[in-house]
């Protein structure tokens, strides 16, 4: 394959061989090297702003950050914390008229948002001694003696196991990030929901599960 004149001109820089790029007729300044490297046909750019564009739709495509999930402890809190909003309750709900309806807000000092990471995480329930008094759920395959038939014995234990899972959650978690109360709000990208983590102050609370209990205490608000 033939090599472009922009090609043959830097290996020449870098191998010394002045006479190399002469004997070519060709530049071997540093600056004109780097001008004829920079060459790019209008056939080149439009394919490197194709792949821009493809990189950029593959990657909303696939992020999984555009969410915020506000957990709470009480079946009716979600709808309550929606309201006090001025917003429609519901399981999952727009971020953006989440944004909308909470307004603009003073930023947060830096002594508040260390106050607010300290109350957050003091009553999340996470501490040493909530997960060690708390009781492990009970194991879904605990008394099945085996009988001899691996078919039947293995039908019998997926058949717990799924019982299991299937099971209701815990009403009343020790972590109320593991609530099944909650409500979630969405955006279009990562960018606007990380925009509004920063604008309303519930960054100190997280990024993707967040006590509901302590934003509506940040925020301000009264569940009715």
């Amino acid at each position: 394959m033939a090599l472009s004149d922009a090609v043959r001109r830097m290996l020449a820089a870098k191998s010394g061989r002045v006479d190399a790029a002469d004997d070519l007729d060709l530049p071997t300044g540093t600056d004109e090297l780097d001008e004829a490297a920079e060459e790019v046909t209008e056939d080149q750019q439009g394919f490197r702003d194709r792949a821009a564009r493809e990189e950029e739709r593959f990657r909303l495509a696939t992020d999984s950050e555009y969410w915020l999930m506000f957990c709470f402890r009480r079946p009716g809190d979600p709808a309550r914390f929606a309201r006090a909003l001025g917003m429609e309750p519901g399981r999952y709900v727009s971020g953006p008229a989440m944004a909308a309806a909470i307004g603009d807000r003073p930023p947060l000092t830096p002594a508040q948002r260390t106050k607010q990471m300290l109350m957050a995480r003091s009553t999340r329930g996470t501490d040493t001694t909530s997960r060690l008094a708390r009781k492990p759920p009970p194991n879904p395959v605990e008394g099945l003696e085996p009988t001899g038939d691996i078919t039947a014995d293995s039908r019998r234990d997926f058949a717990a196991i799924l019982a299991a899972f299937k099971a209701p959650p815990d009403p009343n978690p020790v972590n109320v990030l593991d609530s099944p109360h909650w409500m979630c709000a969405y955006w279009p990208s990562r960018d606007p929901k990380d925009a509004f983590l920063t604008a309303s102050g519930l960054e100190v609370l997280g990024d993707k599960y967040l006590d509901g209990h302590q934003a509506v205490r940040i925020l301000g608000l009264e569940l009715p």
